[in-house]
This record gives C-alpha cells, structure tokens and sequence, in this order.
C-alpha cells in the first residue's frame, strides 16, 4: 500500500469528518431556527370587568402542552421542543376555590422540528402507541382564586396532583400561573421531569446525547361550560 494512497485515503476521511460536522454547525447556526419561548401567559385582552366565575370550565383548542429538553449534536448544544394543541380536561371554580383540575395530552400527536427526533420519541423513548397520553389529576383543592372574575387578574397558586407519564404516576406540586383575559382563564407553567421517575428509557443515541431530565411546559385555555 502507497504512501501516497494512505494520504489520500486520510485526506478522504478529513473532508468527510469536516462535512459531517461543519454540515451540522451550519444547519444548527444557519439554517435551524431558534427553539420557540418558553410556554407562559399572553398579553391580556379586553372583555368584562367581572364574570361569574362559578361553575365548570373547560380546555379550548387553543391550550398546548409539550416537552423541552437539551441535547448535544455532534458536539452542539440544541434545546429541543415539541408541542401538540391536542389537550383537553376541566376544571371546577367554586367561590375562591377551585378544584378537581384534570388535563389529558394526546402525546400521539407531539411533534418538534425534526422529523427523525419524532420518530425516536413516539417509539423507542414515549411508546405512544402503549402510552397514548399523558396526564394530570388535581388531589387537593386550590383557595385564592376569587380574584380571577376580574377582568386581567393574575395570580400565582400552587397545584397539587397526580401526574402520569409513560404508565408512570407520581405526585408532584407545581405553580401554576394564571390570568383571567376576557372571557377565558389562561394558566401556564412548567413542571421538571426526570426520566428515569417516570421509566422513560435513556434518550441519547448514536452522536445525540440528551439530558437525562427535561421540562413538560404549558398554556391552557379555559372557557365557561355552557
């Protein structure tokens, strides 16, 4: 074997490294947008001083719920995020309480940027088709939340539930922001999440490591049941 052949051998396997990993700073830098903001409460919007806050609300189609995780790519830190709209539940007010909060995500139809990211999260990480969705179950009730029947109040209460992941229940506490805009109450918030608490296989494959927690975030949206 030629010592010039060795040479242009090495000289080949160079020029593939620095495409593969040039190629990959450039899509990440260049042509990749930006992962999208952090789930949170909109601007507010005009509507009724005061409503009857009373009653039983529900989740529009507006609401959206996803999963945000960091990832290292070929050496690059990405932030990756999926998200789906496909969220409905309710949620009961009564006087300044409110209670019997229940959210249930279709995690079949969660999708980020990347198609082949997708594929990975809908079977060997999330098993959709076993696991189909996620979920949130209210245990104790919240008080303070009178406020809400005026027109742009914003509080910030703590939510104590059952929440489901993979077949995987635990109990956990989060805060919950919320915002009465109009005629709808919005609440949006982020709740931590380690992997392997909820049995979710290691994410990290071939050149992609991956965090071994993430963060589930969300906006919901709730209009009065007529």
């Amino acid at each position: 074997m030629s010592r010039k052949w060795l040479l242009g051998f090495g000289a080949l396997i160079l020029a593939l490294l620095v495409l593969a990993f040039g190629g990959t700073w450039l899509y990440l830098n260049v042509f990749r947008d930006d992962a999208p903001d952090t789930l949170q409460l909109p601007d507010q919007t005009n509507g009724d001083a005061t409503i009857e806050l009373d009653g039983r609300w529900v989740v529009t189609p507006e609401s959206m719920a996803g999963y945000r995780v960091d990832e290292i790519l070929f050496g690059q830190a990405v932030t990756a995020v999926g998200r789906t709209s496909d969220v409905s539940g309710s949620v009961e007010f009564d006087g300044d309480t409110a209670r019997g909060l229940s959210v249930v995500v279709d995690m079949t139809s969660v999708v980020s940027d990347e198609p082949n990211r997708d594929q990975q999260y809908r079977t060997r990480i999330m098993d959709t088709e076993m696991f189909p969705t996620s979920q949130f179950e209210q245990t104790d009730a919240v008080s303070g939340v009178e406020a809400l029947a005026e027109n742009g109040a914003t509080l910030t209460v703590p939510v104590r539930g059952e929440f489901t992941v993979r077949g995987q229940t635990q109990t956990i506490e989060v805060d919950v922001d919320l915002q009465r805009s109009g005629d709808v109450v919005q609440a949006a918030g982020s709740i931590p999440i380690v992997f392997a608490d909820y049995g979710i296989p290691e994410p990290s494959i071939g050149a992609i490591s991956v965090d071994d927690n993430g963060v589930v975030e969300f906006l919901i949206t709730l209009e009065k049941d007529s």
